[in-house]
């Protein structure tokens, strides 16, 4: 089968209107780009495009950068997004099965992919059954991980938080007992 058989892909759009740099109460869907620090995030805005668990890659600059995408987000300018037919197959299969494979573009001088090439790149998928079992027994590891990576957010925010008031005095560590 083909990836465009298996899922709804298509290309990032514009930059919404609002954005923020920062996640807030009203902006608090992210925005993604082909970027590859923090997994291309470019900000936080008020609206999302994708909600589906979906698998993204970049298409240009560092073509073939894959991440699964779990929460609403919206995608922009230079990345792929693939929705996956659950009937078929799993967004965390799609996405380990990206990740194991080479991803080239086309172009001379500046290499880009684009979703109607990317559509018929053939993919193998396994027999309904295997693709659940398989998909059961990713899914607490894929939950393991995003609940570390919330911890270690709300982790870094508490430093953050802390960090400059012992900087300036203003907090003392040295009268606290453990």
């Amino acid at each position: 089968m083909a990836l465009g058989d298996i899922s709804d892909m298509s290309a990032g759009g514009d930059k919404p209107q609002i954005i923020s740099n920062q996640k807030t109460e009203e902006h608090q869907y992210p925005i993604y780009s082909n970027g590859i620090s923090d997994e291309g995030l470019y900000g936080f805005t008020t609206d999302y495009k994708i909600s589906a668990e979906s698998v993204t890659v970049s298409a240009r600059g560092t073509i073939g950068f894959v991440c699964l995408r779990h929460i609403p987000y919206t995608p922009i300018v230079r990345l792929v997004t693939l929705v996956p037919h659950t009937n078929i197959v799993s967004a965390k299969y799609l996405y380990l099965w990206l990740k194991s494979v080479p991803i080239h573009g086309t172009g001379t001088t500046q290499q880009q992919l684009t979703v109607p090439d990317f559509r018929k790149t053939e993919i193998l998928i396994p027999p309904k059954a295997d693709m659940r079992e398989f998909t059961e027994t990713v899914n607490s590891l894929f939950q393991q991980v995003w609940a570390n990576q919330e911890e270690n957010t709300k982790l870094a925010d508490i430093r953050d938080t802390l960090l400059p008031r012992l900087m300036s005095g203003e907090l003392d560590v040295s009268s606290i007992e453990i």
